[in-house]
């Protein structure tokens, strides 16, 4: 009992710490990018903006499923902080960008992988949801050309009721 208590104490701290970014306090046009820093560490990436600012990647993958775009303006203070898996956003994922275009719309992927039928095409793989019931992947693939070809979301149920040890 208390080896299952204990298991379970673990998984729901670690898994806390992967399931959201904290950026309460964090005020556009108030906070500046040091502020930000200082809260939430280094960026997973960090583009230049032609204005002279920067857009910067807090992402919660692999295991998270949030990923946070933060646009700082050029005078250095926050502009603007995006859920990159918003429907709206996921809907700016069409045929023709470039890998380095889906990056700047949705962040790191979870995994990148190949799938030997199709040798032609490489899968960028986010998780998006993840509940009791569910995994919610968004999927983008890339063709030889480094173009998206096409989009789709993937659900993997959790299976349910007892299992057996």
């Amino acid at each position: 009992m208390f080896k299952t208590l204990t298991v379970l104490a673990t998984s729901a701290l670690l898994g806390a710490g992967c399931a959201h970014l904290d950026a309460g306090g964090i005020v556009a046009g108030a906070t500046t990018e040091a502020e930000l820093r200082a809260k939430l560490g280094a960026p997973g990436m960090s583009w230049a903006e032609p204005d002279g600012g920067k857009l910067l990647e807090y992402s919660g993958q692999p295991n998270g499923t949030y990923c946070q775009m933060i646009l700082i303006g050029a005078d250095g203070k926050v502009r603007e902080i995006r859920q990159a898996y918003s429907e709206a956003n996921l809907r700016r994922v069409v045929s023709g960008l470039t890998g380095e275009q889906v990056r700047r719309l949705l962040g790191r992927p979870e995994e990148t992988l190949r799938y030997h039928f199709r040798p032609d095409e490489e899968v960028w793989a986010w998780r998006i949801d993840d509940t009791v019931e569910k995994i919610v992947y968004f999927n983008a693939y890339f063709g030889r050309d480094g173009r998206l070809l096409r989009s789709e979301r993937s659900v993997v149920y959790r299976t349910s009721g007892p299992t057996l040890n």
